[in-house]
């Protein structure tokens, strides 16, 4: 005979204490899994809560531990995702002096090159990012280069080319390996359309995954990396990438502690971009932070490209080019930095990846 009551009790027992797995110190996937998915768990949660509220158990103390236990997850949930909700349906206004961003994990199998390339060229984006793109998509990408003027191609075959076009003045460029010669970032300096010099920094960490790596010491690591070398810059900074992390997770909230680098999504909806085949399980993972003096006028996603990503536009405007303000960091905040680092280089070595030098 089926026990409803257990069928009850122990998925709300598992889906509240998941909510607040991430709290763990511990950086193995498992205690991550439930950070990205917030939504789902919220609706499961809910949904649980209601059922439960019709059932009619032999223990009535256990029942009401129950309801309290999923009433705590729930309002936990709520607190963390409600920044994230859109606050107004009116269409944002689009400076014609802005900037257009075109953030695209465009998937390395993905043989639909020109679903790709038909949408770039109905955004026309001043910056373009492309993630996952090997020697064929760069061959196959040749067909917009006419339309931008510089290009930063770093082909890989290992899903983490990356490959950054732009329409707009490029003063300079580094490819950086943060913590495994695996994984490239781009930096470039460029120039907007108002003469305001800005850095654009582009990136792929590897996610925490059964199928990936074991831990997220990686991914913080680069994290931490880039927030440090962030530190250093002077001018309005924008980054975008498929950051394989969710923007309300512990490691985000220090990445923008350490930077002082603001989150696009708040106020503007959860854009979720991944998975691009199951619209109820998708969580956003394609991120995007800039300065104080940079504003964010739109962000949204777009259609299915052939990915398991969707893209993510976005438009922005510098609003004063000599405001970069930083907090000076604490010891604390320093001490965390450079721990995180270095466990992610560390992690590159054990994880049979070639790791930069741990002293870097």
């Amino acid at each position: 005979m089926i026990n409803y009551h257990l069928l009850w009790l122990i998925p709300s027992l598992i889906f509240s204490v998941g909510s607040f797995l991430p709290l763990s110190k511990s950086q193995h996937w498992i205690f991550r899994f439930f950070d990205f998915i917030r939504l789902q768990l919220l609706v499961i949660l809910i949904s649980l809560l209601i059922l439960g509220s019709f059932l009619q158990l032999n223990n009535p103390s256990l029942k009401a531990a129950g309801l309290l236990l999923l009433l705590i997850a729930i309002a936990y949930n709520l607190f963390i995702l409600y920044p994230y909700f859109s606050l107004s349906r009116k269409k944002r206004k689009i400076s014609p002096n802005g900037v257009s961003i075109l953030s695209m994990n465009v998937m390395q199998s993905n043989k639909n090159h020109q679903l790709v390339i038909q949408t770039i060229n109905k955004i026309k984006p001043d910056i373009l990012l492309t993630m996952e793109t090997d020697t064929n998509w760069e061959e196959a990408l040749t067909e917009i280069e006419n339309d931008y003027t510089h290009s930063v191609k770093v082909a890989k075959s290992n899903r983490y080319g990356m490959h950054v076009y732009t329409k707009l003045k490029l003063l300079d460029y580094k490819v950086h390996y943060l913590i495994s010669r695996e994984h490239p970032s781009i930096e470039v300096k460029l120039l907007d359309k108002e003469d305001n010099e800005f850095v654009f920094w582009a990136i792929h960490p590897p996610p925490p995954s059964p199928t990936e790596k074991p831990t997220s010491k990686q991914k913080d690591g680069e994290l931490m990396m880039l927030a440090k070398l962030i530190r250093k810059t002077e001018l309005p900074v924008i980054t975008a990438g498929d950051y394989n992390n969710v923007c309300w997770s512990k490691i985000s909230k220090l990445f923008m502690e350490i930077t002082n680098l603001k989150n696009a999504r708040i106020g503007k909806g959860f854009n979720s971009t991944f998975p691009a085949d199951w619209p109820l399980l998708r969580f956003p993972i394609d991120l995007l932070f800039h300065s104080t003096n940079i504003f964010v006028e739109d962000i949204k996603v777009l259609a299915y490209v052939g990915s398991d990503h969707l893209p993510l536009h976005s438009h922005f405007r510098i609003l004063d080019k000599d405001l970069n303000p930083k907090t000076k960091l604490d010891s604390e905040l320093k001490n965390k930095m450079n721990r995180k680092i270095k466990q992610g280089k560390k992690a590159a070595i054990v994880e049979n990846d070639e790791s930069v030098n741990p002293e870097e």
